[in-house]
């Protein structure tokens, strides 16, 4: 098999030293227990596929698919090896030889189809103000919530805009179709109404891949945009005195370095916060990046019922988080368990201390 993209990493494949101190946090390793399921398994794998000692094979696709990108390995990595980007060039060769995620290739279609992960056509709440406002494809379609958290923002000052939103193509990338996010990637950068200004995105996987895809777009995260204005808000801030835990994304707390930025506001707006056991850079996934929610879903509902399961564990009953795909994945534990666990994002409870 030709490994065009894989072969590109050799250099940090020769740099791995084989310790095995990424299984340490890896969900996927600690949820199924076997070599290959860890990030040095993924990589010997991998390794093996560029030199010509493994045939490709869906059961090598479905491991190396078997990863949230959650970036836990990077944390405990001493040699900075960037393995979700070594993983990625490994899908990308498979993809293009026939090897593709079960599931992966029906949610690149409706992409294609329509501009968003659900297929469908969907429009934003429409908003005129001045500053370019991204929500992203699970909060587009949440049209009740997009449109409060689109009003919390002119509450704070900020006069949001929307446009016709088209998908940052963080799908294609992670399931390996290089070509597919070429494409996307030019469809959505025409859909950026003015590139010279800043663009302020809601979603946490968006934000995070466009910073690292998109290095030409000037974007913010909206929380950035939230803590500053609530620092010099001169309105009333209300206390909700709620006791819960917060659940730390991993492109936010490990991805974007942001731990104590959510714990600031959930401060100021009078919440108790109870940690679960793993938190900030060390917080366990839910089980919803990487493309698994698509590429194996049972081993997703698995560790997203793991996370709702800690939490229950610490005597709560509401999780909050800031990113869609947890919110949606630990919520649909949640009700699938039928248990006493409220989902919601943290935008929610900002909306309610300030609108």
């Amino acid at each position: 098999m030709e490994t065009k993209y894989t072969s590109n990493w050799e250099t940090e494949f020769n740099i791995c030293i084989r310790c095995a101190y990424c299984f340490a946090g890896c969900p996927i390793f600690k949820e199924l227990g076997w070599e290959a399921d860890g990030a040095r398994g993924k990589l010997i794998i991998a390794y093996g596929l560029m030199k010509g000692e493994f045939e490709p094979s869906q059961y090598i696709a479905d491991k190396l698919f078997q990863c949230t990108f959650c970036k836990d390995c990077m944390e405990q990595c001493s040699a900075d090896i960037p393995i979700p980007d070594i993983i990625s060039a490994a899908r990308a060769d498979l993809y293009d030889n026939g090897y593709a995620a079960t599931g992966g290739v029906k949610l690149l279609d409706s992409i294609n189809k329509s501009g968003n992960i659900f297929g469908e056509d969907i429009k934003p709440p429409k908003f005129e103000g001045e500053k370019q406002v991204l929500l992203g494809c699970r909060l587009l379609e949440r049209t009740e919530d997009s449109t409060k958290y689109l009003e919390l923002l002119k509450k704070l000052g900020l006069k949001p805009k929307t446009f016709d939103e088209t998908c940052c193509g963080m799908p294609f990338a992670v399931l390996g179709d290089k070509k597919g996010f070429a494409e996307q990637q030019d469809k959505f950068r025409e859909s950026i109404p003015n590139k010279d200004e800043e663009v302020i995105c809601v979603c946490t996987t968006c934000i995070f891949f466009i910073k690292k895809k998109y290095p030409d777009l000037k974007a913010t995260y909206v929380i950035d945009e939230i803590l500053k204005r609530l620092r010099n808000y001169p309105g009333e801030i209300k206390k909700l005195n709620k006791k819960l835990t917060y659940h730390d994304p991993c492109n936010v707390a490990r991805g974007m370095n942001m731990v104590d930025e959510p714990r600031e506001i959930m401060d100021m707006i009078g919440v108790e916060l109870v940690e679960m056991p793993t938190s900030g850079k060390k917080a366990e996934c839910c089980g919803g990046g990487g493309g698994l929610l698509v590429s194996d879903k049972p081993l997703s509902e698995k560790l997203a019922e793991k996370r709702m399961n800690q939490a229950l564990d610490i005597g709560v009953d509401t999780l909050v988080t800031l990113c869609p795909t947890c919110e949606f994945n630990i919520g649909n534990a949640s009700k699938k368990n039928d248990a006493n666990l409220d989902v919601k994002n943290l935008l929610d409870l900002i909306c309610e201390a300030v609108i």
